[in-house]
């Protein structure tokens, strides 16, 4: 009689991560001596120079399979210690493994599949011994030694944070989002049909004008009286019992409550540091305002009008400001299709009043429409390198003009209410602000090009965008550019910082790919100054809450300028330069560790913003080390002697054998620059690391997103 034994659970996709990046799976089948087991491999006397340069596994033939398969110049002409140097064996027959054709059953996936029960007399270190110099995930080539490294390291940090986290159930959480919410941080909602949760006449009103007054920076997406005309109509409506969008419609309605959304939210942050318990108090209360003006837009009935498109942008600013990135590029999406149907991005056509049907068109209602535009054309170039993502607008789509230089309180439907331009407007801000995001697109597309394109012509592309951003800022307006910030009202000091922080990041944007590639000093100079000005900038901004919850991209820029600093701080150590002095970038790395503190005590939870620091904690500590002069063997978790270190377990084990380097005195040379194969696009994989997916075994293809409590 046979015994049955019990089924065993399948794994979640966090453990089939975690045992994919602590050891190499062992193939599940050992028919037909399929895949040798790994205890017979024979040992390779030599390595090639490749293979010994970036310290992986070699199998000894020539041309390698490594360099085979990434198309490389394989050669052993290193000098070898050990006596006679052996002769490569010529490659005549393609690896095995490289032959077998990928099953389309999920099933078939060897990657996910658990090690094969017979094979029971191998220990941890044993598997750690010998381990793959390469790991596939979802299809994705995962290089021990790739200048990435250490965003391996910060996922499945992440990972293992999520999993421990008791405050709810990870599986369950991702399982259960919808595909435009997965990974965000989920909706407090009260699903109850009150509407107990809309704040009184006093409060609504209150909140509307802190949004005008405190909120809005550059995004003036409304005419301010306007906006107010609609809430005195919804109050109206709720004092007398009515649907509360009866008398204004659904996409007004939906701007109301988000813009009291969003006061809500700003109003608790400006008062201080919130613990996660307060924050997510405050979330429940602007969350229940947010979702019904979104249950609103997505009842909409009939043709686009101008208020749809400016209900889906603010919605799509609430969403930024709360860290809910995937649901914010859908709604953005859409709202980018309203804008395209409405013509929005055309200048009026006089002869026909295209898009306008009336023949006296309301002058409000005209720069609104420009306004609106532009709004979302600087959105979507920010939101593409946030993502690292292609730009939805073209410019050569682009004829729109530029909103007028106009205050809301000087404008009627017939036209302006005076006759001179006024010193100084609100709207300046907004334009300048699309003028540098029309830049940023350029470099985005010229300098980081998926073309392939010589180091030199993207130099020249970085030198013709630095230009345009110098002439950019010589042009801003006295109150923009030359004044000192803390001498202007608040309204104008918000549009200066957002201003000098959008110069900075285009300027770290456009010349950081150059800190890498030995060309470009001038770049290198511009980059790091750019670094220093941002992050100087930022620890002022510390000291007012209102000004570093003022922008949703702020969090951003300084994981960019954080990020320059420990990349450059790694190629200086291992590539000495006499472009900056000692003195000045010790004084930048100790201003960029005050920054980083400021973002960790931005992160409440698991956010975005938690992330970030994650990310950034492992390049620091790749910046440390080589500070120190005392860079670990790369088996060893960032310590001496393999001690153990948490913050610095690499997850991906290289090579231990000495026999697959040659000489033992390999050992003693400088260790590599891990960021040797860092490639232009892998600073945009970078800006986009904390909203990169992680692979899921249950899934076709790998859009699950950490999810966020």
């Amino acid at each position: 009689m046979v015994s049955e034994s019990p089924p065993r659970k399948s794994p979640s996709a966090s453990e089939s991560f975690r045992a994919l990046l602590g050891k190499r799976p062992l193939s599940t089948t050992n028919v037909d001596g399929d895949e040798e087991n790994r205890r017979k491999d024979p040992k390779i006397s030599r390595a090639c120079d490749t293979c010994k340069r970036k310290k992986i596994r070699c199998d000894g033939i020539l041309p390698c399979s490594n360099c085979a398969k990434r198309k490389l110049h394989c050669a052993y002409d290193a000098k070898y210690g050990r006596g006679r140097p052996p002769t490569p064996p010529p490659s005549t027959t393609t690896n095995e493994r490289q032959q077998r054709p990928r099953s389309d059953n999920l099933n078939d996936l060897s990657i996910w599949k658990q090690p094969a029960p017979v094979v029971t007399d191998f220990s941890a270190s044993q598997v750690l011994s010998r381990p793959s110099p390469e790991i596939e995930i979802e299809g994705q080539y995962v290089d021990p030694t790739s200048g990435l490294n250490f965003l391996h390291r910060a996922w499945k940090k992440l990972l293992i944070q999520k999993d421990e986290s008791a405050s709810y159930d990870p599986n369950d959480m991702e399982r259960n989002q919808l595909l435009t919410s997965a990974g965000d941080r989920p909706f407090h909602v009260d699903n109850s049909a009150s509407d107990g949760f809309i704040p009184d006449a006093a409060t609504a009103r209150k909140l509307q004008e802190f949004y005008f007054e405190t909120c809005v920076v550059t995004y003036r997406i409304f005419h301010r009286q306007t906006v107010e005309g609609w809430m005195e109509m919804f109050l109206k409506d709720r004092q007398l019992g009515k649907p509360i969008a009866q008398s204004i419609g659904n996409s007004r309605t939906a701007i109301l409550l988000t813009i009291m959304a969003i006061a809500t939210l700003r109003l608790e942050k400006v008062d201080g540091e919130m613990s996660t318990e307060d924050e997510s108090l405050v979330l429940q209360r602007s969350d229940d305002l947010f979702c019904a003006g979104m249950r609103l837009t997505e009842m909409e009935m009939g043709f686009p009008r101008l208020e749809s498109a400016q209900a889906r942008l603010i919605q799509v600013l609430y969403l930024l400001q709360t860290a809910r990135m995937n649901k914010g590029w859908y709604t953005f999406g859409n709202a980018f299709h309203i804008t395209l149907s409405l013509g929005m991005h055309r200048k009026r056509d006089q002869k026909r009043d295209f898009p306008f049907t009336s023949k006296r068109q309301n002058y409000i209602t005209s720069e609104c429409y420009k306004r609106t535009f532009w709004v979302a054309y600087i959105i979507d170039k920010y939101l593409s390198v946030v993502f690292g993502r292609p730009r939805l607008y073209q410019d050569g789509d682009i004829d729109q003009n530029f909103p007028d230089n106009i205050n809301d309180e000087d404008m009627t439907p017939q036209g302006p209410s005076i006759t001179d331009d006024p010193a100084d407007c609100y709207i300046d801000g907004l334009i300048c602000h699309a003028k540098i995001a029309r830049i940023i697109g350029k470099v985005s597309r010229e300098v980081y090009s998926v073309s392939d394109l010589s180091n030199q012509d993207r130099l020249a592309a970085a030198h013709r965008s630095s230009r345009e951003l110098h002439e950019w800022h010589a042009s801003l307006p006295p109150h923009l550019g030359t004044v000192k910030p803390s001498t202007l009202v608040p309204s104008f000091r918000r549009q200066a910082i957002a201003l000098q922080l959008a110069y900075s990041h285009a300027l770290i944007h456009t010349n950081r790919p150059f800190l890498l590639t030995g060309v470009g000093s001038e770049n290198v100079i511009e980059c790091i100054s750019a670094t220093k000005a941002s992050l100087e900038l930022v620890n002022r901004m510390a000291g007012d809450s209102t000004l570093l919850h003022s922008f949703w991209w702020t969090h951003y820029v300084i994981f960019c300028a954080l990020a320059v600093v420990y990349v450059w701080e790694i190629q200086r150590t291992t590539r000495p330069t006499d472009e900056i002095d000692n003195q000045s970038v010790g004084k930048m790395f100790d201003l960029a560790e005050k920054c980083h503190g400021h973002l960790k005590r931005a992160s409440t939870g698991l956010s975005q913003n938690k992330r970030y620091s994650i990310i950034l904690d492992e390049l620091r500590s790749e910046a440390q080390r080589c500070r120190m002069g005392n860079p670990p063997h790369p088996n060893q978790g960032g310590r001496p002697n393999g001690e153990n270190n948490a913050n610095t377990d690499t997850g991906f084990p290289f090579l231990q054998d000495s026999d697959m380097f040659g000489s033992a005195n390999v050992q003693e040379e400088i260790m590599p620059n891990i960021l040797d194969s860092f490639l232009f696009s892998d600073w945009q994989t970078l800006d986009s690391s904390a909203i990169f997916p992680f692979p899921d075994p249950n899934s076709v293809s790998p859009t699950c997103f950490p999810a966020v409590p």
